[in-house]
């Protein structure tokens, strides 16, 4: 089995910063808005969050193969 290209971490730097940036916003001015505005607010958020989740979830698979593949080396 080959090693396993890693993931551009980058690309969870970015959706991380957006998922801070909204919950700040929601902190701040939750009282602002209709509950349809938060609902679609804390949709986003989710969706955000469902991201950086599978990002993560897929890097831990890619790790796991990775440290397989060379202990089948060795």
């Amino acid at each position: 089995m080959s090693i396993q290209q890693r993931q551009d971490i980058q690309t969870l730097n970015i959706k991380a910063e957006q998922l801070n940036f909204l919950m700040q916003t929601i902190h701040a001015h939750h009282k602002d808005f209709d509950c349809y505005q938060l609902d679609g607010l804390l949709g986003l958020a989710y969706e955000l969050a469902g991201s950086v989740y599978s990002w993560t979830e897929t890097e831990e698979k890619i790790v796991l193969a990775n440290e397989d593949a060379q202990r089948r080396i060795i």
